[in-house]
């Protein structure tokens, strides 16, 4: 009499190449891929995560996609204008690259839980799951590669983090383009409220001879939020501003807060707050 097998549980599946992983993809279209695989730890009951996070038994998908020996996936180029990095990059990687990676988003990775995991989690599985890197790639008017079978598009940071549908069935991250564009001052400030709600938000500015040409903020947390009527408002200022152009601009953030009705009122007001002095900095 033939006994049945038992079904297999966690099969790991190792492409050695993009061509490679679609292919297992189409063969096993429930494979989940998998990256630094720091989005399986559960945080603990602290709802902040502020003491820390605690590892529980993880759940595992039956079927994995590791993406570990795809060496394509973990290149990093320059160009006089654009700095390229794999979506398998890891953020302590990144953060080693030193002076060519824009301030923001190394004071952003820098914030990410500590070394042992910075060490493992990837640009791209922080991208995916909603991690930190969100904020400063929106600022910093990064593209995203999105790649299946058939091909590669790119999209913008900002759409991607602000809709839901950005990755495709089959579609997998690939690469991040960020352009090297100067930028004189720079604020990170990474929010943690007691109604458990966080995020973090990257303003920037440039300026050329006593001039604001340009500055915006943006803030990444449980939605993407971006408020334009405040930087249309500023740029072209001279330099230093005043007092009254950042009450004005906190005004213009506080109710694009209260209609977006994204975040509580604690979280508003840590927000508009920091955008207020991070624009007196430039008083200074």
């Amino acid at each position: 009499m033939d006994v049945p097998r038992p079904a297999l549980h966690n099969q790991v599946l190792r492409p050695a190449s993009l061509a490679d992983l679609f292919s297992l993809w189409n063969r096993f279209p429930g494979a989940v891929p998998f990256a630094g695989g720091t989005a399986l730890v559960r945080r603990g009951s602290d709802p902040t995560g502020i003491r820390g996070i605690f590892r529980e038994q993880p759940e595992l998908p039956e079927e994995i996609l590791s993406l570990e020996e795809i060496n394509d996936l973990r290149s990093i180029t320059r160009t006089e204008r654009y700095l390229e990095i794999g979506a398998m990059v890891r953020l302590s990687e990144i953060i080693a690259l030193g002076k060519i990676v824009p301030d923001a988003f190394t004071r952003t990775l820098l914030g990410v839980a500590g070394p042992l995991v910075r060490n493992l989690a990837t640009i791209g599985g922080n991208i995916c799951t909603g991690g930190d890197s969100a904020a400063p790639m929106a600022a910093l008017d990064a593209q995203y590669e999105l790649r299946n079978a058939s091909g590669s598009r790119w999209i913008s940071a900002l759409r991607f983090s602000s809709s839901r549908e950005s990755l495709a069935k089959g579609e997998l991250l690939t690469r991040i383009r960020i352009p090297l564009n100067e930028w004189d001052y720079t604020v990170y400030r990474k929010f943690y409220s007691a109604e458990n709600e966080g995020g973090v938000l990257i303003l920037l500015a440039q300026t050329q001879k006593n001039i604001l040409s340009r500055m915006l903020a943006v803030f990444a947390g449980s939605a993407m939020l971006h408020d334009k009527e405040s930087e249309v408002f500023l740029e072209g200022k001279a330099l230093p501003l005043n007092r009254r152009d950042a009450v004005h601009c906190r005004k213009c953030w506080e109710t694009y807060l209260e209609g977006a009705g994204k975040t509580g009122a604690l979280l508003r007001t840590m927000i508009v707050n920091t955008i207020e002095e991070g624009i007196m900095g430039l008083a200074d």
